[in-house]
């Protein structure tokens, strides 16, 4: 049987499917919702570019839907819960 988690432990804490991010964009920051999580490799087609992220267990990648409709990935290490 799984231990109980503490509320505000990391494990509590983690990034998923549907968690609202932000990340430093220029002098601002810009937002979107985790559509995608990927412990591995990963990449999409964004505004013409082909964008990659080396998810891995320790620093996943995300696919992210912004609210214009924009998809962008990051890592976990790029983001914060917004």
């Amino acid at each position: 049987m799984p231990l109980p988690v503490a509320r505000g432990t990391v494990r509590d804490m983690a990034i998923r499917t549907g968690t609202t991010v932000k990340w430093k964009w220029g002098s601002s920051w810009a937002e979107g919702t985790v559509s995608e999580v990927h412990h591995e490799d990963v990449s999409r087609t964004t505004k013409g570019e082909k964008v990659t992220r080396h998810g891995s267990d320790d620093n996943p990648g995300y696919v992210i839907e912004q609210e214009d409709g924009t998809v962008v990935l990051k890592l976990a290490s790029e983001v914060e819960r917004a």
